[in-house]
């Protein structure tokens, strides 16, 4: 299997790692707590039920040992180095009591392996290998204890099977198989979930810069988007302004020029505008000259024809001029009335016929 690719640690993974090993050790310690009270309770009760009142002692460290890991169970202020110092402690303290007090026989051992385990975990390989060391000089003193006759705390049944080197020489090289085969897979395993959480934490990263930037770039789109529309209502207004200029051409006469197709909506703004324009000027005569209209048409004429009527509302004359022929057959052809509006050829035409 490939090995993980290498990520470089980053504030967010090592966050991420950290509470692993704290949701871990919270865990741990409270099934500690459990476990550890009912084998107190079991414990002490076999002990003293087997050898009496010289049970007190054993039973007095079991109790201190339990009621420091309620401790470290409880004391959740304490920083998770200590908390986990103070666990591999107890259970090494743990392990070593039942190595010495056992020997080969007791669970020393098992229980040595795990607290590796723990300092593999919150204190890296460094930590697991001085575990390691510190349990392999235990056991070697533990042997020397053994071997020499020393061992008076334990029976002589218990002694007699453990008293030689070979013995111990065996077990010592059964326990670091049996810590090699636990340990490596599991350090493999820790570092295949180290290079998860880089890879991890490295790709949220980079989505969250994305996010960013698309947001940035939505935040900007809008922005052009703002000014566009400001910018087209802007260049409409000016070409409403600029489509049908107004010019005074004689003293309160005004000549409206209108160039280009007339639909529903110029009409309505060819309305508004002279209106207002007449009516800001007082305006007495208005020209509005047709000659740039393309196709005259129902349309056109009534839109005219309204102008013309909203014209002399305010009291100012409209006079209609450049309707060429094309455009007078279409306006005969369609039944158009313009009897009601003043014609001329021209808008100088209207001019010299004004009153002086």
């Amino acid at each position: 299997m490939d090995s993980p690719q290498p990520y470089p640690p980053n504030e967010q993974a090592n966050a991420v790692i950290a509470r692993w090993r704290l949701q871990i050790l919270n865990n741990l310690l409270w099934v500690l707590v459990g476990l550890g009270g009912l084998a107190l309770v079991l414990g002490a009760w076999s002990d003293y039920n087997a050898i009496g009142e010289r049970a007190l002692p054993n039973i007095s460290i079991y109790t201190v040992a339990y009621l420091l890991v309620v401790a470290a169970a409880a004391l959740r202020q304490l920083s998770l180095t200590v908390r986990a110092l103070l666990l591999l402690t107890i259970l090494g303290t743990t392990a070593t009591f039942l190595l010495i007090f056992f020997g080969l026989a007791g669970s020393g051992r098992v229980l040595w392996i795990g607290v590796i385990v723990l300092a593999l975990v919150y204190f890296g390989s460094w930590g697991g290998m001085i575990a390691l060391a510190l349990s392999l000089v235990i056991m070697i003193i533990t042997a020397a204890i053994y071997v020499s006759g020393n061992a008076t705390f334990v029976t002589a049944e218990s002694l007699a099977i453990q008293d030689t080197i070979a013995d111990w020489a065996g077990a010592i090289s059964l326990y670091l198989a049996s810590a090699a085969l636990a340990l490596a897979p599991f350090l493999y395993l820790w570092r295949r979930l180290e290079g998860l959480a880089q890879r991890t934490t490295a790709e949220a990263a980079r989505a969250r810069m994305h996010a960013q930037q698309v947001e940035q770039h939505a935040t900007q789109l809008e922005q052009q988007t703002a000014q566009l529309q400001a910018t087209e209502q802007m260049l409409r207004k000016l070409v409403q302004s600029l489509e049908t200029p107004t010019v005074e051409i004689a003293h309160d006469v005004l000549l409206a020029p209108i160039v280009g197709q007339i639909d529903s909506q110029r009409a309505d703004q060819l309305l508004k505008r002279l209106l207002d324009v007449v009516s800001t000027r007082r305006a007495r005569v208005v020209v509005i000259d047709v000659a740039g209209v393309p196709a005259f048409d129902t349309m056109a004429a009534q839109s005219l024809i309204q102008t013309v009527q909203a014209l002399r509302l305010i009291g100012s004359e409209a006079v209609i001029t450049g309707i060429s022929p094309t455009m007078a057959q279409t306006i005969t052809a369609l039944g158009i009335d313009m009897n009601t509006i003043a014609t001329a050829r021209s808008p100088q035409d209207v001019l010299l016929h004004l009153p002086s």
